[in-house]
């Protein structure tokens, strides 16, 4: 017997407004309908009788499953094709309908791209700037052509100012880049690196180094073989490599839908010109999270 049926669901809410105990309905449904459920299993459909008839993307059932219409298979998979977003950036256009399901969905028609960290325990200490402008974190990474993309993103908003497509890579391209971001945005307080080449490797007198001295902007580098530390823009990354297909491999496409459109998770749905260019996060009290971790 279907438990969705319209009648079983009508007969529970009309047992339940008699006030019958749990007890009392788990015998009238062995006696009358020959369905044996546990009381566990008696309150949860409880829960879902007391949303009124099927309203909505997804309807509840008694069987404590959902039912999603198709129109809202229809728009998830469309977004998924589309834009390559997760189910997080999903699920704020698509209202109603939970995490899981879109993953659900996902992994069904085969659009899932995987998990590196399924199923694994990470543990990594979180830090986060309080403020636009406190620390900028830059990376960059190869292309199969031997070419680079330069990033740079603001830490506490995840404001991206650069998706830089570049031949070489050096220090005095660089500074070309956060001279050109300066010009539009003006200087960040700090700005974290790795240890490559182009930053100076290990040294304080490098070029990047006295740059960033005649600017008034102290040069943070991270800790040897510690990606965490500019995890931000690791992650990054793999975001820019994952949707620029996406947008027929168009660097500013992406970085104005990364910016403008796309809902971020670490900003609770916020996108990240929407924290960049807010006066509240500008005028916040800076906390003891200031300070990076390392």
């Amino acid at each position: 017997m279907k438990l969705r049926q319209r009648g079983l669901i009508e007969e529970l809410r009309r047992r339940y407004g008699q006030k019958w105990h749990h007890s009392d309905v788990q015998t009238y449904l062995h006696n009358d309908l020959g369905i044996d459920v546990s009381i566990r299993t008696l309150k949860r459909w409880k829960k879902f009788l007391a949303v009124a008839d099927w309203q909505g993307p997804c309807a509840p059932c008694p069987c404590g499953r959902v039912r999603i219409d198709p129109e809202t298979i229809v728009e998830v998979i469309r977004l998924r094709r589309t834009t390559g977003w997760g189910s997080y950036a999903v699920k704020h256009l698509c209202p109603g309908i939970s995490d899981s399901s879109i993953k659900r969905l996902i992994k069904r028609m085969g659009l899932s791209r995987g998990s590196k960290i399924e199923d694994q325990r990470v543990h990594w200490v979180k830090w986060q700037r309080a403020h636009p402008d406190s620390l900028w974190q830059v990376d960059s990474w190869q292309l199969p052509d031997g070419s680079w993309v330069i990033d740079v993103i603001d830490d506490c908003s995840r404001y991206c100012f650069c998706v830089k497509h570049v031949q070489t890579l050096s220090t005095a391209v660089m500074i070309a880049t956060f001279e050109a971001i300066i010009t539009v945005h003006g200087k960040p307080r700090e700005i974290l690196t790795d240890n490559g080449a182009e930053h100076g490797l290990r040294s304080k007198m490098s070029k990047f180094d006295q740059w960033c001295n005649q600017q008034g902007i102290k040069h943070i580098r991270s800790r040897i073989h510690k990606p965490t530390t500019t995890g931000k823009v690791e992650r990054f990354h793999q975001t820019v490599q994952n949707e620029l297909p996406y947008c027929q491999g168009d660097f500013d496409l992406f970085r104005y839908r990364y910016n403008h459109i796309r809902p971020h998770m670490s900003l609770h749905g916020q996108r990240p010109a929407d924290v960049y260019f807010s006066i509240e996060a500008r005028l916040r009290t800076p906390t003891h999270s200031e300070s990076p971790w390392w």
